[in-house]
């Protein structure tokens, strides 16, 4: 029976390698995958999905938050789809995300979803996981730890020039950043430690 899955976990919580996993699973067995990521997401080469855990890499469908994924999927599905696989999945609207429950429900194709849960303003959930929460058959989390302590990192802490920013410059939830340290970067940590770092 095909579900909608939500895994989702902090930054640099290997969710991109925890699908390029699954998609090489599939892929070994002779199955016929999809694989599916925001183009809001500028961080890596366009049309691939790519972890810092792992060398290998995938090549992806990059959609806008105008495309309707089910029409996609439909134009897609002439040789069977076994499974649905989507990065950055925070970046999906609402829309999108009801689009994909009817792939599931009635093109009967899984659909795994990888995302963030909030964002960096106080922890707000962004539109897409959000919806995800709401819709999803299954929920999972996939567990990091702290940046400061061995707690588990549950929150993802913007950091510029030196500073935590709890609040958004532009009004935006979506700012697109990456662990790697220079003026504006991102880190995962516990709340405690979201709110009172350093």
């Amino acid at each position: 029976m095909a579900k909608l899955y939500f895994k989702y976990g902090t930054m640099d919580a290997s969710k991109s390698a925890d699908l390029l996993m699954t998609a090489h699973k599939y892929e070994n067995q002779g199955k016929n995958i999809i694989c599916l990521r925001s183009n809001l997401d500028t961080r890596t080469q366009d049309s691939f999905i790519e972890s810092r855990a792992l060398t290998y890499k995938h090549c992806c469908f990059c959609f806008d938050k105008d495309i309707n994924l089910y029409e996609l999927i439909q134009s897609k599905n002439k040789k069977k789809i076994n499974c649905i696989l989507i990065d950055e999945a925070q970046f999906l609207t609402k829309k999108q995300v009801l689009e994909l429950t009817e792939i599931v429900d009635f093109l009967k194709i899984p659909v795994i979803c990888y995302g963030l849960k909030n964002s960096f303003i106080k922890g707000e959930l962004f539109e897409g996981s959000k919806a995800l929460l709401y819709f999803a058959d299954s929920i999972q989390e996939i567990k990091s730890v702290c940046h400061f302590c061995d707690k588990k990192a549950t929150m993802n802490l913007r950091i510029k020039n030196g500073k935590p920013i709890l609040e958004s410059e532009t009004g935006n939830t979506v700012v697109i950043g990456d662990i790697q340290e220079g003026d504006d970067y991102f880190i995962s940590t516990c709340r405690k430690h979201y709110f009172n770092p350093f």
